[in-house]
C-alpha cells in the first residue's frame, strides 16, 4: 500500500511538474509575442522604415481614453474669415474651411500623433505597406460609424478617393495629391488596397486622407459632378461634432455628436462667429462674446504684457510644423516679373528685418525659402537677401527697366513700371505691408498701386491667376512637398503654382524628392531646392511667425503639443460654464 502510494505520488508530482513547465513555456511565448508587437510599434514609430502597423488587441490607445473634466458649455471662436465652402473636395476649400470641419466633422483613416508626429490608427486600425512601397492596404475598424449611424466601410473610402480624382469635380488641386496612385481596390467591406504607379514619400499621409477625412457615400453620392460641386454646406462625417447651421455672414455652429463612435468631447458646441476686424475680435473676447480669437502680431505683443488682460485670458504662442510662411508672389506671366533679376530687385527693396521688428513687434523671423525653419528640409546656412536699394537699382538697370523719359518712373518698351499689389483688406498687417512696399518701390522709380479686396475675392483672383502681385501665407505640414506650389505642371487648371514659376532643374528635383523615401537623401535634395528658390525668387519670402491664440481662462486642459492644441480635449468646470 505504501509502495503504491509512493508511485502514485511520484507520477502526480511528475504531472504537476510538466504542467508547470508548459505554463512557463507558454508565458515565455506570450512575452515573446508581445515583444514582437512592441517591436512592430517601434518599427512604426520610425516611420521611414515602416512596412506594417496596427493597433494590437487589448493594447490601450488614445481611442480608449476618457477626456478629463466636466461636461457642458460651448467654445465660441472669433473667426476672422468666413469660408466660401465647407466642402473639402472643392477648389474653393481653404484653411478656414478645414479648421471648421477636420477632424470635428470629417475624420481620416490615420492621424498624426500630436506628441511624436508619427501616424497612428484612427478609422483604420492598421495598414500594410509592401516592401517596394507600391501597395498600401488599409484595414478599417469594425466599430466606426458616421453621425447618422451608418457604418464606415471600404465603399466610403473608395468613393472618397474616386471623388477626389474625378476630373469633373472642381478639386484639381486635391486630385494632384493622388497623381501617383494607379487605382484603389475594395478587397472586402473592411479592407481597401491602393496601388501606386511610383513611390511617394507622402503616400501614406495622402491615402489616409489626413487633410480631408472620409466622406459617407450614401450622403454624397452623385450622378452628375455639378451636383457635388454645388454642395457647399451641410457637411456629414464620422467625427465628434455634427453640423447644426450656417448663418451666412454671422456664424457656423457645430454640436456634439451624441452617437459618436469614439470618446466624446466634454464641450457641447463649437461656434465660429465671423468678425473680420481684428480689433473687433479682441473686443468681443474682452466682453466674453467669444472665447478664443486669433490676434494680429502687434495686438498679441501688447496683450501679453497687459496684466489686467492676463488675469482672464491666456496668451498662447507656439511653433509647430503647421505655422505659415508669408510671401509676396510675383506673377511671372506679366511684363514686370518674368526676369529673376527684377524679382530679386523687388526683394532687395523690402526691409524684412524692419517688418519683423516693427510690424510683428519682434514676434517672427525672416526666411529665405518655404521650408519650416525648425525642420530638417530647411537649409539654415542660406542668408536672407539684404535690404539694398542700390543693388535693386543696378538689377533694374541691367534688365532694361530705366527712366527713359525722366518722369521719375522706370519704363521699358513704352510700358511704365506700374503694377498692382493685391491683398486681403481684412488683414491689418497686409495693409501696412502695402504701404511699406509702395513707399520703398517709389525710391527706385516703381509705382505700386494697392489693390485691397475681401478675402473671398482675393482667393478667386489668385486661383484664376488674375493678379500682378499679391501677399499671402501658406500653412506648413509635417512632411513638406512643394510640387503643388512650384512645379511647372501646376500652373493653371486648378494647380497652386499661381505665380507661374517655371524652372526645369527645380521640377526635376521636386519629382525626385517625391520618390525618395530615405529621409536623409530627401533632405539633401530639399536643400538644393531651397537654394534654387533663393536664387530665382518666385516669391519674396518675407517671414514666418509662431501661432497666436487668445483664450478665456475658464477653459482647462489647454495643452500645447508639437502639433499645437487639441481643442476637443478642453473643458470648463461646472461653476464657470456659461451655456447650456
Amino acid at each position: 500500500m505504501n509502495g503504491r502510494g509512493g508511485v502514485v505520488t511520484f507520477f502526480i508530482f511528475l504531472l504537476l511538474s510538466i504542467i508547470i513547465l508548459l505554463q512557463i513555456l507558454s508565458m515565455v511565448q506570450s512575452d515573446r509575442f508581445y515583444e514582437g508587437l512592441n517591436r512592430l510599434d517601434e518599427i512604426f514609430e520610425s516611420f521611414g522604415s515602416m512596412r506594417r502597423f496596427s493597433r494590437a488587441s487589448g493594447t490601450p490607445s488614445t481611442l480608449d481614453k476618457k477626456y478629463t473634466g466636466n461636461e457642458g458649455d460651448w467654445l465660441i471662436w472669433g473667426f476672422g474669415v468666413e469660408p466660401k465652402t465647407l466642402n473639402q473636395f472643392s477648389a474653393e476649400n481653404d484653411i478656414y474651411s478645414r479648421w471648421i470641419t477636420v477632424p470635428y466633422i470629417f475624420e481620416p483613416l490615420l492621424v498624426y500623433d500630436f506628441d511624436d508626429l508619427t501616424m497612428k490608427p484612427w478609422l483604420a486600425e492598421g495598414c500594410e505597406i509592401s516592401d517596394d512601397g507600391l501597395e498600401y492596404t488599409f484595414h478599417l475598424r469594425n466599430d466606426v460609424y458616421f453621425s447618422d449611424g451608418v457604418p464606415v466601410t471600404a465603399d466610403d473610402v473608395i468613393f472618397t478617393y474616386e471623388t477626389a480624382v474625378n476630373p469633373e469635380v472642381d478639386a484639381a488641386n486635391i486630385a494632384n495629391l493622388f497623381i501617383d496612385v494607379e487605382k484603389a481596390v475594395k478587397v472586402n467591406k473592411g479592407v481597401v488596397k491602393f496601388f501606386m504607379k511610383r513611390r511617394y514619400f507622402k503616400a501614406l499621409e495622402n491615402l489616409c486622407f489626413w487633410d480631408f477625412g472620409i466622406l459617407p457615400k450614401h450622403i454624397y453620392e452623385f450622378s452628375e459632378a455639378e451636383e457635388f460641386n454645388k454642395r457647399v454646406s451641410d457637411p456629414v462625417g464620422s467625427g465628434p461634432f455634427v453640423f447644426e447651421k450656417w448663418e451666412t455672414g454671422r456664424e457656423v455652429v457645430l454640436r456634439r455628436n451624441e452617437n459618436y463612435w469614439g470618446v466624446k468631447p466634454k464641450l457641447k458646441k463649437i461656434i465660429y462667429k465671423f468678425i473680420p476686424n481684428s480689433i473687433g475680435r479682441v473686443q468681443a473676447l474682452r466682453s466674453h462674446e467669444v472665447d478664443i480669437a486669433i490676434p494680429e502680431p502687434e495686438q498679441f505683443a501688447d496683450l501679453i504684457n497687459d496684466d489686467e488682460f492676463n488675469k482672464e485670458f491666456r496668451c498662447l504662442s507656439y511653433w509647430n510644423p503647421g505655422v505659415p510662411f508669408f510671401y509676396i508672389g510675383w506673377n511671372q506671366d506679366t511684363a514686370f516679373f518674368s526676369d529673376r533679376r527684377v524679382r530679386l530687385a523687388m526683394t532687395h527693396i523690402i526691409n524684412r528685418e524692419q517688418i519683423v521688428s516693427k510690424l510683428l513687434k519682434g514676434l517672427g523671423r525672416t526666411i529665405t525659402g518655404p521650408f519650416f525653419i525648425n525642420g530638417p528640409q530647411n537649409d539654415p546656412n542660406i542668408e536672407p537677401w539684404p535690404y539694398d536699394l542700390n543693388r535693386a537699382r543696378e538689377l533694374l538697370d541691367e534688365t532694361g527697366w530705366i527712366d527713359s523719359d525722366e518722369d521719375g518712373l522706370r519704363d521699358k518698351k513704352g510700358v511704365p513700371f506700374r503694377f498692382k499689389f493685391m491683398y486681403s483688406s481684412d488683414n491689418a498687417l497686409y495693409r501696412r505691408l502695402a504701404t511699406l512696399l509702395k513707399d520703398e518701390a517709389a525710391k527706385v522709380g516703381i509705382e505700386v498701386i494697392p489693390e485691397p479686396y475681401e478675402w473671398s475675392v482675393v482667393i478667386n483672383r489668385i486661383t484664376d491667376r488674375e493678379f500682378e502681385s499679391m501677399v499671402m501665407g501658406w500653412g506648413g505640414d509635417v512632411l513638406e512637398d512643394f510640387y503643388q506650389i512650384f512645379h511647372s505642371s501646376q500652373i493653371g487648371s486648378g494647380g497652386s503654382n499661381y505665380v507661374g514659376f517655371r524652372n526645369k532643374q527645380a521640377d526635376d528635383i521636386m519629382e525626385e524628392v517625391r520618390q525618395t523615401l530615405d529621409e536623409g537623401k530627401r533632405n539633401e535634395l530639399c536643400h538644393k531646392l531651397h537654394r534654387i528658390f533663393y536664387e530665382e525668387q518666385p516669391y519674396t519670402f518675407l517671414f514666418t511667425r509662431p501661432t497666436f491664440r487668445l483664450v478665456d481662462k475658464r477653459f482647462k486642459n489647454v495643452n500645447i503639443y508639437k502639433l499645437g492644441p487639441k481643442y476637443w480635449e478642453w473643458y470648463v468646470p461646472k461653476e464657470q460654464q456659461r451655456y447650456k
